[in-house]
């Protein structure tokens, strides 16, 4: 083979290997916005726990339709409440699961399925930029629907939901305090780290060229809507919960974040042993106990 023939069969491999690559993000920022397993069932409902429930639907400002459960609390409705925000590739009743204890503490709770999970319409998930419409739009309908239980009203978010309580607690300074559990520190970061855990796909060339993709097919980069960029200006109390055995969110991204949080009340509790998404299933009567208390003092 002459050198002109390995000449061009080198530029040939390079080009079709970087062909190769930008297919593969392109496939796979559909993984992320449209992951195959996302709507999962909704297998968990309040009337397993012997719950009273209204089961609601409202719209979005584009047009999606989400369904939800007002849970009064036990012995009637009060005017203390709790918008619980569900993880990506969860649903209202997983959350529900976990936290239904909450109802019986006095507190009503409002739980709806994000768009493209659960009972909701809409087929594309952002991890956490579009889902803020989602949960503008549940806060105007308790406002406009539920006037008395709005007097005093906090945020509850797990993983991409606690990116969205984060967001929602800097827009809404009114709510009076913010619980966030194993949410990630910024949107750029979680992607890379659930890449390469979950599927084994190093950052370089990969995530970058994805997470473009993804910016193209939503028309807005969904980065600034990370909880690094919204932590600073929450002033109401926080509690933070992370796992120390949680892969997806390491305990220094949860530090990290704690660490740029400047409300003047402030916890970080770490559940020795869990994973993501098992906070509350390690923590048990403790983890009941520490989240009750946290409500009751700040709602």
């Amino acid at each position: 083979m002459s050198s002109m023939e390995i000449i061009n069969w080198s530029i040939f491999s390079v080009f079709s290997l970087a062909a190769l690559a930008v297919a593969a993000a392109y496939f796979k920022s559909y993984s992320i916005l449209q992951p195959p397993r996302r709507r999962t069932p909704v297998n968990y409902h309040p009337d397993q726990y012997k719950l009273v429930y209204e089961t609601i639907d409202f719209s979005t400002a584009d047009g999606i339709s989400l369904k939800g459960w007002f849970i009064p609390a036990e012995g009637g409705e009060t005017g203390k409440t709790i918008i619980l925000c569900h993880g990506w590739g969860t649903n209202r009743g997983d959350l529900l699961r976990d936290t239904h204890f909450l109802a019986e503490k006095g507190f009503n709770l409002f739980y709806f399925d994000f768009r493209g999970s659960g009972e909701s319409g809409g087929t594309v998930s952002s991890v956490g930029y579009l889902e803020t419409r989602d949960f503008d739009a549940a806060y105007e309908f308790l406002k406009a629907r539920r006037p008395r239980a709005m007097e005093h009203a906090a945020v509850f978010g797990t993983s991409m939901g606690g990116s969205v309580a984060i967001f929602a607690a800097a827009k809404y300074p009114e709510l009076k305090c913010l619980l966030a559990e194993n949410t990630f520190r910024s949107y750029r970061r979680v992607i890379a780290n659930w890449s390469w855990l979950r599927t084994k796909v190093p950052y370089y060339p990969l995530v970058p060229m994805t997470l473009a993709f993804v910016k193209m097919k939503l028309g807005a980069d969904p980065e600034p809507f990370s909880p690094i960029h919204n932590i600073g200006r929450v002033k109401m109390p926080v509690m933070l919960i992370n796992g120390d055995n949680d892969d997806i969110v390491p305990l220094p991204d949860a530090e990290n974040l704690f660490g740029m949080c400047k409300a003047e009340k402030k916890q970080l509790w770490i559940v020795t042993g869990a994973s993501h998404g098992k906070c509350a299933e390690v923590g048990g009567e403790v983890y009941k106990n520490k989240v009750a208390r946290f409500f009751a003092e700040n709602l």
